[in-house]
């Protein structure tokens, strides 16, 4: 793709002095645009939708400000404004798809529809017109005139079709709403297609994943059990039990048979009670061979949230001691008010949406930024709000090989962070 516009185009600093006002052209592409002025001798400036942290409109003008907090403003583009403004989102639009993680398997089905995007307050975020990419695990919602954004199927909580009004409305673990409308003859096919993807992940869930470990449950109880844990994310040891008692056990077993790891996680077990132990099971997102496996303590009296994720378990073979492979990291609750206590759901499922929507890789939960430089998580780093929050609590990682060591790390590293110091 390379499409240009004549325009005009001027660039200033973080204080608003101009730095270069100049007549030109933009010039789009797949992963950027460069901004050039008139003359042969003028190579212009080449800007990657990477470096962008925000982008928007106003009037027949574009702005946009780079994470080198440099501001651009683009004008005089005349009655081609609207056309170079589908042109760059739909650019752009197809580098966040990518850059964050928005697809989950394959592509379904595709439809025009118009959304409108509540935040958990009720406070409207935005709406318009847009194109529905639908995957086997999440939609992605792409308007022509504004940032495409993604709803991971994992974390819907609740969906319902209102038949009477042709829409779609679905909660999230967040509390923040969609809805989607003006689907016109492709309701009913919509409302089939969901219905399928929805009866498929949760089929898969059961009969080709839970079923390879958990061989000896029946169907029911694993169906219960894999709409707590869809996708990877975590459940406390209280829920599990509410649903099987005997299924509880197993899923300590099958998560302790290191010896090791077991007993390191004894000072944990004496701190927190059954609604502060989580675990979390997934087939590898990435081979599709074997499976994850990660365990969380919520622990509200030193201000903290830490998971561990353990060697992926294979059937048949017996767990492999490798390097790192007891690695625990450590979160800060943020809170400005309140008790650590009420913020405790939060922090888990900003944890659950880290390790899931980016296949349970830990660097870019912890890691600077300086070493991030050259990875894939180069821009969710910088535009994830779940992942940025995160990032900033981090507080420390427990990684010694003997178990006194390990838990003298990690009781340094709680201490640190009680409210009180």
């Amino acid at each position: 793709m390379q499409v240009s516009y004549n325009l005009k185009y001027q660039k200033a600093n973080f204080a608003n002095k101009v730095l270069i006002e100049k007549e030109g052209e933009i010039i789009i592409y797949d992963r950027g645009f460069k901004l050039k002025g008139k003359g042969a001798t003028d190579k212009g400036e080449m800007i990657n939708y990477s470096d962008i942290k925000e982008f928007y409109y106003r009037g027949e003008k574009l702005f946009f400000i780079t994470f080198t907090k440099a501001k651009y403003t683009l004008s005089g583009l005349g009655t081609a404004f609207e056309e170079s403004l589908r042109t760059i989102y739909k650019a752009r639009n197809e580098f966040l798809v990518e850059a964050l993680f928005m697809r989950h398997g394959k592509l379904k089905g595709e439809f025009d529809a118009y959304f409108d995007r509540y935040s958990k307050f009720s406070k409207p975020i935005n709406k318009g017109d847009c194109k529905l990419k639908l995957y086997e695990g999440g939609l992605v919602i792409v308007p022509e005139d504004q940032d495409a954004f993604g709803i991971s199927f994992n974390f819907v909580n609740f969906h319902e079709f209102i038949d009477d009004e042709y829409q779609w409305k679905i909660t999230m673990d967040d509390g923040s709403v969609t809805i989607i409308s003006h689907l016109g003859n492709d309701y009913e096919s919509f409302q089939e297609n969901i219905n399928e993807v929805f009866g498929s992940m949760y089929e898969k869930l059961v009969n080709e994943d839970l079923k390879e470990v958990f061989y000896d449950f029946d169907a029911g109880t694993l169906l219960k059990f894999a709409y707590k844990l869809r996708g990877g994310k975590s459940v406390n040891l209280k829920e599990i039990k509410k649903i099987d008692e005997t299924l509880a056990n197993r899923v300590i077993e099958f998560f302790f048979d290191d010896k090791v790891f077991a007993e390191k996680c004894e000072m944990f077990n004496e701190m927190t009670d059954e609604y502060s132990r989580f675990f979390g099971i997934a087939k590898d997102p990435i081979t599709h061979q074997g499976f994850i496996r990660w365990v969380m303590y919520s622990l509200p009296e030193y201000n903290t949230v830490a998971f561990c994720i353990l060697n992926r378990w294979m059937e048949g073979q017996a767990p492999v001691n490798t390097k790192n492979g007891h690695d625990t990291f450590f979160f800060k609750i943020i809170i400005e008010k309140g008790m650590p206590s009420e913020k405790i759901s939060d922090k888990v499922l900003e944890i659950e949406q880290s390790l899931v929507n980016l296949n349970f890789a830990k660097d870019p939960c912890y890691k600077d930024k300086k070493e991030l430089r050259n990875s894939p998580f180069k821009y969710a780093i910088r535009k994830l709000p779940y992942l940025r929050i995160l990032r900033k609590s981090y507080s420390g990682v427990a990684s010694a090989d003997s178990v006194s060591e390990w838990q003298k790390q990690a009781k340094e590293i709680l201490e640190k962070s009680k409210l009180n110091n």
